[in-house]
């Protein structure tokens, strides 16, 4: 006599769209780390940056830490550009363009429009939600920040599915 699973239940099915929305969510870090590289690269290959390729590859390795890696890619831009340069103060200027250059594009293009667009969330809901875990519960609300809204979209999708059959 074969056996026959049960059927999924509900919360069951909730928490294998939970773990891809969070699967997802993961990819689209990974689009974005690439992304900065890029900016990254071209940007201080331009500026000509003392030791470009290494401070660029390392910035964006540390971008992989959403908003606090930029602190630390501020550190590494100073870094290099003071001890690169012998301390030429429009060196450093325009690597400290680059950097802040980059992070306007991650912050208000890049992460937004990704995260948004595979998660299924407006990107200014992302960017918004972003800045609310900041106030709420500061740099770790800014690393939970989209995730949670994922989710929250996830369960407020299936709470109106789960309301439309019923009617």
């Amino acid at each position: 006599m074969q056996q026959t699973l049960p059927p999924p239940d509900r919360h069951d099915s909730a928490m294998r769209e939970i773990l891809t929305v969070l699967g997802v969510w993961i990819k689209g870090q990974f689009i974005i780390w690439l992304g900065v590289t890029g900016l990254y690269l071209a940007g201080f290959g331009i500026a000509r940056t003392p030791l470009w390729p290494l401070l660029a590859v390392l910035c964006g390795l540390a971008s992989i830490v959403p908003h606090l890696g930029a602190l630390f890619a501020l550190l590494l831009v100073l870094l290099f550009s003071f001890l690169g340069s012998g301390g030429d103060t429009w060196a450093m200027v325009a690597a400290l363009g680059v950097w802040a250059l980059v992070q306007i594009i991650e912050g208000f293009v890049i992460s937004p429009r990704v995260l948004g667009r595979r998660l299924g969330l407006n990107y200014w809901l992302v960017f918004l939600g972003g800045i609310a875990g900041a106030l709420i519960a500061g740099p770790i609300g800014i690393l939970v920040a989209t995730p949670l809204l994922a989710i929250a979209a996830v369960m407020f999708r299936r709470t109106r599915r789960n309301q439309a059959v019923k009617y």
